[in-house]
């Protein structure tokens, strides 16, 4: 009995510890305009929490004479040049009223007083929804449980730059039970994914496949037809031979002639193959998002700092805090009430603490990514991105795998030639050799635009191309490259 009491205690200490985790992690993986809505939300909530006005005075936050500089003169950030491990993270010491005021002002500070090492690009003063904001806001309108809205917001989470949803159901349900405690079935997260996640427009988004994603384009149309209808059976029942053009014998299976076949086939290239093309306008234009970051180069030197000028700040409300002050002499009454109060001031310490972390987790994670891509911030050149997976960075910043691709997929940056996904740094080498998949896949695309599509390159020829280059990659590494790329076989890519 004794030692059922004791591992009893070990596992409740860690699932605190756990619940500490999941929720700075979600705050990091917040876009900025969700992380507004949630700063808001506390604050309704917490009745000792209130919004900093930024020209009122903060007697919790002095600014000093002589604040100090965010780099030193190699363009190393100071304070924060080491990631912080999960023990500093939740380390009793490190959570401190004090020092949570005095990191708050001195950030503000820096950002104001940083050094004049370069221009220094404008951030955006207007605000519209980048594609993953819309959907979160969708999600938000929709009906659901407290725990199926975290396995939607999750699935949605995950979709990658096309808007397609490509990971294994049951490694979902893994990581939900162990990084969320949510104890799910796969049936139960497919059923989310259907029912909520490819219900978010634009139409086909969470498909799984191209197939399903004409599908839900088809099956959303307001007024569908007679062709709608073959349509969708041409794709269920003979997406095979619809996709290898052997059109006359589906005509022969369904029993339509030549001029029906010619509709149908008119309306199912109507669709997008790419729910959310990563290509579109909103990926490119700065006008449509905010970025997260900002990144400019100033003789051969880089400076990083974070884009939160528009983040709400809170602080404790010390008129609340008051009463906890005069605590002798109390009834009973006053007393509970007083304890009352005191909860919500731990929970709010605790959430002011979070998101200060949350800023050193961005920072950290965002400087480790610019020192890999370096001669990229500097040149703008893609060609310059080296490789660089998921995992590599998380072991720099002590972050699970998953929690860099949320990271990646919700954040932009800021730089002297634009704004850019984070997700669009990361690249894959190949051969173990210091090329990128994405310097190869520019070359790839370059070839195919360039062939006479009356006698397309083979995916041999295209691999013969490329060695010819200086490129030596495999016949099968050029089909995957050309199947990310969305680009077809030769034969499929054949005009008369």
């Amino acid at each position: 009995m004794p030692f059922k009491q004791t591992q009893q205690l070990k596992t409740e200490q860690k699932q605190i510890a756990t619940q500490q985790t999941i929720r700075l992690m979600q705050l990091v993986e917040m876009p900025n305009i969700s992380l507004e809505q949630e700063i808001l939300k506390e604050v309704d909530e917490n009745p000792v929490l209130e919004i900093v006005n930024d020209n009122a005075e903060d007697e919790f936050a002095q600014p000093e004479e002589n604040p100090m500089p965010e780099y030193d003169e190699n363009g190393v950030p100071f304070e924060v040049s080491e990631p912080l491990s999960n023990d500093e993270i939740f380390n009793e010491d490190y959570y401190n009223e004090e020092e949570m005021d005095d990191y708050l002002t001195e950030r503000e500070l820096q950002r104001l007083n940083a050094p004049e090492d370069g221009p220094r690009r404008e951030s955006m003063g207007v605000y519209q929804e980048s594609i993953r904001e819309q959907w979160m806001l969708q999600l938000g309108e929709m009906e659901m449980t407290e725990e199926e809205s975290k396995i939607a917001g999750y699935l949605m989470g995950n979709l990658d730059d096309d808007g397609y949803f490509t990971l294994d159901l049951q490694a979902v349900a893994n990581e939900l039970l162990f990084n969320q405690n949510i104890d799910t079935t796969v049936s139960e997260v497919e059923r989310i994914l259907v029912e909520y996640v490819q219900e978010l427009d634009p139409p086909g988004t969470g498909a799984r496949n191209l197939q399903e994603c004409l599908l839900i384009q088809l099956r959303r149309q307001s007024n569908p037809t007679e062709i709608t209808r073959l349509a969708i059976i041409v794709l269920e029942d003979y997406f095979d031979l619809f996709s290898k053009k052997h059109f006359a014998k589906i005509m022969n299976n369904l029993g339509i002639d030549d001029e029906t076949m010619q509709q149908v086939l008119k309306m199912i290239r109507s669709l997008d193959p790419k729910p959310v093309d990563s290509d579109t306008e909103l990926e490119k234009s700065g006008s449509h998002i905010t970025p997260d970051f900002i990144i400019t180069a100033h003789n051969d030197k880089l400076t990083l700092s974070l884009n939160n000028q528009y983040i709400p700040k809170v602080r404790i409300n010390k008129d609340m805090v008051q009463p906890l002050q005069n605590r002798k002499l109390m009834s009973r009454k006053e007393a509970d009430a007083v304890q009352f109060l005191k909860d919500y001031v731990e929970k709010g310490e605790l959430f002011i603490n979070t998101l200060n972390l949350r800023e050193k987790i961005m920072y950290n994670t965002m400087y480790a990514i610019m020192q890999h891509q370096r001669e990229y911030f500097l040149t703008g050149d893609d060609s310059k991105i080296k490789p660089m997976v998921l995992k590599t960075i998380a072991q720099e910043v002590n972050l699970d795998v998953s929690t860099i691709s949320r990271f990646s997929n919700s954040k932009y940056v800021q730089t002297d030639f634009g704004i850019i996904p984070v997700k669009h740094l990361f690249s894959e080498a190949v051969n173990n050799e210091d090329v990128s998949s994405k310097e190869i896949k520019s070359i790839l695309s370059g070839l195919v635009e360039g062939e006479d599509k009356r006698k397309p390159f083979s995916d041999e020829a295209l691999c013969a191309m490329l060695k010819a280059k200086g490129y030596d990659v495999a016949r099968r590494t050029v089909a995957k490259y050309r199947e990310q790329l969305s680009i077809p076989v030769a034969r499929l890519r054949k005009e008369l």
